[in-house]
């Protein structure tokens, strides 16, 4: 059996890379994809990854949504039908069966498993560890996707608070918090609150990641669509216009994320 961190798995792409949803268009980031640096108080931290699991693992990245659902459910019944269940075990299959059913477009049963996972992270690791930002990070990504934002709302803050105590105000992973709250605030038709949680978020990339990152370009091409939606063209466009050249720079004109920033501008022309 191979072993996995419990983190790892929550991932979808890293925030600093090229192909982080947050550049492909006006959305939000992703989880972080690596355990932060902080010591939790109860070890071990790693689940042991079974040939059920890996194969959920494979139906999920195929886009098989409900047969890793199905494949995490049996691995779950296993576990639970131990004389002594494994808690990593038991936070990791809670977590991963929750994701592939919130995939699956089923939300309120993976908030159902979501709960359960976050319910063991709290007794096992404190209400202040990372993993319990990551679950309250998912949970919040769900009832955005529900469009319940005030409850989106709730649970980001409660990530941002977990990251700014214990990884301090200029981490990587506070910058995705700011970000998804501009999200949600961004939805909600609060433009100016969307704008002021993206700027924040610029701000700790361009400190940590220096001006010409693709993450960057993300965030001017998020900060973009709020200007558009407040009807200032002339600072969509400059906006616009920044994420493009660093892309252009970056990825090439031939990516994805480049052409997207090509034709809002174009678009601008008409």
């Amino acid at each position: 059996m191979k072993l996995i961190c419990f983190l790892a798995p929550l991932a979808l792409a890293l925030m600093i890379g090229c192909k982080a949803p947050e550049q492909q268009a006006n959305q939000p980031e992703s989880n972080p994809p690596t355990q932060p640096p902080t010591k939790p108080k109860v070890e071990p931290t790693k689940a042991k990854l079974t040939p059920g699991m890996e194969a959920a693992l494979k139906a999920h990245e195929a886009g098989n949504y409900r047969e890793a659902a199905r494949l995490y459910t049996v691995e779950l019944a296993a576990e639970e039908a131990k004389p002594a269940p494994i808690w990593v075990q038991l936070s990791y299959l809670h977590n991963q069966l929750g994701r592939a059913l919130d995939y699956a477009g089923q939300y309120d049963k993976a908030l159902e498993y979501f709960q359960k996972s976050l319910a063991i992270y709290l007794k096992q690791l404190g209400p202040e560890h990372p993993s319990v930002a990551i679950s309250y990070n998912n949970m919040g990504a769900v009832h955005r996707k529900k469009g319940e934002y005030d409850k989106a709302l709730e649970y980001y803050q409660k990530v941002l608070a977990i990251f700014l105590k214990k990884l301090g105000p200029d981490h990587p992973y506070v910058a995705i918090s700011y970000n998804n709250i501009g999200f949600v605030h961004r939805k909600k038709g609060d433009n100016d609150k969307a704008l002021e949680y993206y700027q924040k978020a610029l701000a700790i990339k361009l400190k940590k990641l220096g001006p010409e990152h693709p993450s960057v370009a993300g965030s001017y091409h998020n900060m973009a669509f709020v200007y558009k939606a407040k009807k200032d063209l002339a600072k969509a466009k400059e906006y616009w216009e920044k994420a493009y050249a660093i892309r252009l720079k970056k990825l090439g004109p031939n990516h994805p994320n480049t052409k997207l920033v090509k034709g809002e501008l174009d678009a601008l022309k008409e």
